[in-house]
């Protein structure tokens, strides 16, 4: 069949699907009861009210509670920024000093979070990059089943991805790294299965290509979250602002976005849960004026824990249109299978299944959204099918060491071409708690794209070493 084959036969169902997605997200103000995001139980009840408990582990300032840390670490790649022509090999240091501070009295909690990270290439000065965000997040808990959430934020980043993201989403505030409750075992609703808060420790690199580019952004968020008897809605609307210092390269231009994204749950029974999880927004570019709407919606089936194992599987639909009349969209469906037979040892499988097909094959600085852990993005204009499976290991190995392999594949078939890449990634990470207020951590990180077209093949090795201190 020939790509203007593909494009007849999926234009209608394009329209009818952003048609039928704008009707979905409408209807999600009527039904509360519609179904929560990916992999996530809702809760079984409205939560009980806590006593006001302070934290021994921060430092108290008046009513403020401080949690100043300070990272500090060695990288080295052979291929910094998976170039297929020109790899980059060097050594490098990085240094990140972070502040969060908190203020709550039960019903009113202000957060506020400063970070920057600073890496220096002493090879290659011309790579040197600073990166840092500033951002605030207040949370006001109307009623212990109502929530409302307001966040802003700006960041600076000297290292850009080729293409922007179709949806773009807030600055997301850090929690703050405490143990669970005593006597809270891994999985529990809301936490995922196997990890306990504070276990886990960010990668630094990055999985996509970037470029260096320096830009600003600004962001805003609000966001409501309401608990039924057995289910949960959350609705969030967003607006950033992206400026680059250079526009040289077409994909690297200016926007405005906004997004509105929803995430609802509801138990079905004593086993099943029905989730959805949806987002639909509009980028506009300055250069040209042009906007691109675009959404991507699931809903599917989950199920708490039975025995060692925990399964969830969705179907949903994606799709984007342009303001100069280009189209493109697919189905989209995938599952998940979780395997947690200790509760130090968690081991988990997804497989998802990404259909865009475009009716225009026009220049896009937008790259589809794609739920996977991969190296490659994908223009909105670019027809393709995309099968992306991951499997993710993480393991208590004592109280004092942590460790987390992931192993993701990605497909992805160009329609009405012979084109076919496959992309690999395996990260693996190692945490040893020295004290309570001091880590050591290492990662390895293996990218690769292979492609049967010229000049789209590479591979990268990234190692990191690096420690952090709790002040």
């Amino acid at each position: 069949m020939s790509g203007s084959q593909y494009s007849m036969l999926y234009k209608g169902s394009i329209r009818s699907g952003m048609f039928a997605a704008r009707l979905v997200f409408c209807a999600l103000f009527l039904m509360a009861w519609i179904p929560l995001a990916f992999a996530q139980e809702p809760p079984l009840d409205v939560p009980l009210s806590r006593p006001k408990t302070r934290d021994a582990t921060a430092t108290a300032v008046g009513d403020w509670l401080l949690y100043p840390t300070l990272r500090v670490y060695s990288v080295y790649s052979d291929n910094l920024f998976l170039s297929p022509t020109s790899p980059i090999s060097v050594p490098g240091f990085g240094m990140t000093p972070t502040l969060t501070a908190v203020r709550s009295d039960g019903i009113h909690t202000t957060t506020l979070n400063a970070t920057i990270d600073r890496q220096v290439y002493p090879t290659d000065a011309d790579i040197n990059t600073i990166s840092g965000r500033a951002d605030f997040t207040h949370k006001y808990e109307a009623l212990r089943d109502l929530i409302f959430t307001v966040n802003g934020g700006y960041s600076y980043q000297t290292l850009s991805s080729s293409l922007q993201n179709s949806l773009q989403t807030g600055v997301i505030t850090p929690t703050v790294p405490t143990p669970p409750p005593n006597g809270t075992p891994p999985g529990q609703p809301g936490q995922p299965p196997g990890q306990s808060t504070g276990q886990t420790n960010p990668a630094i690199g990055s999985n996509i290509p970037l470029t260096v580019s320096p830009s600003n952004t600004y962001t805003g968020t609000f966001s409501v979250e309401k608990i039924f008897n057995r289910g949960v809605l959350n609705l969030t609307g967003t607006v950033n602002r992206t400026d680059f210092q250079s526009q040289s390269s077409q994909n690297l231009q200016n926007t405005n976005s906004r997004t509105f994204s929803e995430s609802a749950g509801v138990w079905l029974g004593p086993l099943f849960y029905a989730y959805s999880n949806g987002s639909i927004g509009t980028v506009v570019t300055d250069a040209t004026s042009a906007s691109t709407t675009s959404y991507r919606i699931i809903g599917g089936l989950g199920t708490r824990q039975f025995g060692a194992f925990r399964t969830s599987a969705y179907f949903g639909h994606q799709g984007s249109q342009s303001s100069g009349g280009g189209e493109s969209g697919g189905d989209l469906y995938g599952g998940a299978l979780s395997y947690n037979p200790i509760p130090q040892w968690t081991l988990t499988g997804t497989v998802d299944k990404t259909i865009n097909v475009s009716s225009a094959g026009a220049a896009t600085n937008l790259a589809l959204t794609l739920p996977a852990f991969t190296p490659v993005q994908i223009p909105l204009g670019t027809s393709t099918h995309i099968t992306a499976t991951s499997l993710q290991s993480s393991y208590a190995i004592t109280q004092s060491w942590f460790a987390t392999v992931q192993l993701s594949y990605t497909r992805i078939e160009y329609l009405a071409s012979p084109r076919l890449d496959n992309a690999w990634v395996l990260d693996a990470t190692l945490k040893y708690d020295i004290w309570q207020n001091m880590s050591l951590t290492w990662e390895y990180r293996y990218r690769s794209i292979f492609s049967n077209v010229p000049f789209a093949t590479a591979t990268s090795n990234y190692g990191m070493m690096g420690a952090i201190y709790k002040f």
